[in-house]
């Protein structure tokens, strides 16, 4: 059975809708700090005075500033209000900064709020990982959903700032294994022709998510709110959850086929379910017709000869015995061994069968004799049936007993080998468990396919970090400019989409991981130009200004949309590049070196008081260029059947590097089929072979000859 032959119906694409809402939320979670963090106009308010001085309060003492070694004189050194600080909101805003005063000196609180958050994200991502090979898809789904849940309804009762870190720290880990968890299980469901459009609906969700964040924050100004409001999708899939089935594809690579067949045989039945009224119509239009039909006469039956019987004998074996001797030896062994047993218990009970016929022919002669003979001698024959009987009795008992112990004794049988083949199961399973992550570390190609994606995934977000710190700020609404983002990735991922259904990954992985590099070196250069002097400044300076910042707004635009292609790519040819058994963990792995490039840029823009801005720009640029270059080494896996095993991803490269190998090895397999074939036909045809049933052939000659 092939995970691939699962068709796609309408319960596959309801069920991909349904997955979408867990994308929601977690686009939702991971863009709340955007909104926790908000600092609105404030001044310190003091208790004497009713003066109000906006903004941070800097030490105007020289002794101090020189007392305080660390502080470097670019850097100002902030002062504590003696009263407290007053929030300047228009809709009564409430957030994390206002109502726990993270402005001054405690700004660097806020800033250690995502911080902590995206710690639990990258542990999150290696944890759930690794449990999502072991245990499953769909309940490490379960688990992370309804934990997330738990801690966005306790984020509104939390009262101080190191509790709520905590449960930020917390919402991360299982935010970040909801989402690993939802992507693969959404992109398993699914064949190879189908997967870039489940890609493109997942990343779709994500940006209604962002959309309706951006929505709610508006209509909701106080955060606590705003975070329970946020937890109201994961009260919705209660719901449906139980309607998700297991990843029939992770459920056979662990042998579990039968759990496989029915979560594919429960696919079948919604699929069926969904196209139940189109079924209905078409089988009440052919009752119709059958019924405006006029009847058919069947045929009388002839006497056949024994010829034509023979005819029609041999014409059924050949048919049966070309189905059958297709079939495995193994099963046909099985098939042996259980007519053996089979004909035991037949011949006990056919002897049962013969006394219990004994014993009811003398009930029909009495019968017979009641209504012919004479009543003188029914008393001798009544006497002589009653002694006949009472033998057949013990008789029978006999019989009866011999078939209770043939059937115990292959019932035990059966008992002992079912024991015995799963004992055999359950051992094999563990053994392919602790071998296939030995065998992929082992695998020289899995260890540089992964070091490769390792690299798109770092580069890609630290790129994407540095740019999103040096967006400028629009004088618009922050909702609206948080919502027109979402937009513009909402196009970007249908752009994409028609870009990967054309031209696969490796292309447009490399094409986009360049045009980072490109947008970020351009940026740097622009930089250099506006704080570079130069004779026509002073004519000029109002105008070339004007024209850099806004060059300067078009290339970092023009980057976000580049990262966030590169990205979603990376999303899809991570799960498509791993196998099955390990594909979890490769896509945790990815994702622990993505935040810790991310977490790292705030670190990188510190030295930028030491370090002019363009050389991180540039270096970050040659990262991408490097790392575009690097994704030309990847296979191309557009339309191809995910890999299950560790073996599987090497065959898949070694189709896609040799092809005429790959010929010459069909052809190889046809001729090997062909000549398997001729043997068949020819042990069909001929007089020495006879079928004895099931598929096999027996040829009698042989011992006659050995004898």
């Amino acid at each position: 059975m092939n995970a691939e032959e699962a068709k796609v119906g309408c319960f596959q694409m309801v069920l991909v809708l349904l997955l979408g809402i867990n994308y929601v939320i977690v686009a939702m979670s991971h863009a709340l700090p955007v909104f926790h963090n908000y600092t609105p106009k404030f001044y310190c308010q003091t208790k004497d005075s009713t003066n109000k001085s906006f903004g941070c309060q800097i030490a105007a003492n020289s002794s101090i500033v020189a007392n305080l070694t660390s502080a470097s004189p670019e850097v100002p050194v902030l002062t504590s209000c003696s009263g407290k600080y007053r929030f300047v909101t228009e809709f009564t805003e409430n957030s994390v900064v206002t109502e726990w005063g993270l402005v001054c000196e405690k700004r660097y609180l806020s800033f250690l709020g995502p911080t902590v958050y995206y710690t639990g994200v990258l542990l999150g991502a290696w944890i759930t990982g690794l449990l999502t090979d072991r245990i499953g898809r769909l309940p490490i789904q379960a688990i992370c959903l309804y934990a997330q849940g738990t801690m966005a309804v306790a984020l509104y009762i939390v009262q101080n700032y190191p509790a709520f870190l905590a449960l930020r720290g917390l919402q991360g880990v299982f935010v970040q294994g909801l989402q690993n968890s939802t992507y693969i299980l959404s992109l398993e469901l699914f064949p190879a022709r189908s997967r870039t459009l489940v890609a493109l609906i997942m990343q779709i969700s994500w940006s209604i998510g962002l959309v309706l964040l951006a929505v709610l924050s508006y209509a909701i100004p106080d955060w606590r709110i705003l975070q329970l409001a946020v937890s109201v999708p994961t009260a919705i899939t209660v719901l449906y959850i139980w309607i998700i089935p297991e990843s029939p594809r992770w459920l056979l690579a662990r042998g579990k086929s039968t759990e496989a067949d029915m979560a594919l045989e429960r696919i079948a039945i919604y699929n069926s379910c969904c196209i139940g009224l189109r079924t209905k119509n078409i089988l009440v239009q052919e009752a119709c017709v059958k019924s405006n039909t006029t009847p058919m006469k069947p045929e009388r039956k002839s006497r056949v000869t024994s010829v034509e019987l023979e005819k029609a004998r041999a014409d059924e074996n050949q048919r049966e015995e070309a189905t059958n001797l297709l079939n495995e030896s193994e099963l046909n062994k099985r098939k042996i061994i259980e007519r053996t047993l089979e004909a035991n218990s037949i011949e006990s009970e056919n002897k049962f069968s013969n006394v219990e016929l004994r014993r009811e022919t003398p009930s029909s002669a009495e019968d017979f004799d009641k209504r012919h003979l004479p009543s003188s001698s029914k008393c001798d024959r009544n006497a002589k049936i009653i002694s006949q009987s009472e033998g057949d009795q013990g008789i029978s008992l006999k019989g009866a007993e011999e078939v209770v112990v043939l059937r115990r004794i292959k019932k035990e049988k059966t008992n002992e080998n079912e024991e015995k083949t799963r004992n055999s199961i359950k051992k094999q399973t563990a053994n392919k468990i602790s071998s296939t992550f030995k065998n992929a570390i082992e695998s020289s190609i899995l260890r540089k396919y992964g070091a490769i994606m390792i690299c798109q995934w770092w580069t890609s977000t630290i790129a994407c970090s540095i740019l999103d710190d040096l967006a400028p700020s629009f004088p618009v609404n922050r909702h609206i400019t948080f919502a027109l983002g979402a937009a513009l990735e909402m196009a970007t991922y249908t752009f994409v989409y028609f870009v990967l259904s054309r031209y696969g990954r490796r292309l447009p992985m490399c094409t986009y991981q360049s045009l980072n590099g490109v947008v970020c070196i351009l940026i740097a250069a622009f930089f250099i130009l506006t704080t570079a002097t130069a004779p026509w400044a002073d004519v000029f300076g109002t105008c070339k200004v004007f024209v850099s910042d806004l060059a300067k707004t078009i290339m970092l635009l023009f980057g976000r949309v580049t990262i966030t292609s590169t990205l979603s790519i990376a999303y899809l040819y991570t799960i498509e590049i791993f196998p099955t058994v390990i594909r979890g963990s490769c896509l945790g792995l990815c994702v622990v070196f993505a935040k810790i490039g991310s977490l790292s840029i705030p670190h990188l823009l510190l030295l930028k008081h030491h370090v002019s801005l363009p050389i991180p720009l540039l270096v970050v640029g040659m990262l991408c260029l490097f790392s575009g270059v690097l994704a030309l080494i990847l296979p191309e896996t557009l339309n191809k059947i995910l890999p299950d095993q560790v073996v599987d991803v090497e065959n898949v490269i070694g189709n896609n590097n040799c092809k005429s190998d790959g010929v010459n090895i069909e052809n190889d397999v046809k001729e090997e089929d062909l000549t398997e074939r001729q043997i068949l036909r020819e042990k069909l045809f001929s007089e020495d072979w006879v079928d004895a049933g099931n598929g096999i052939l027996v040829n009698f000659t042989e011992n006659k000859n050995t004898e």
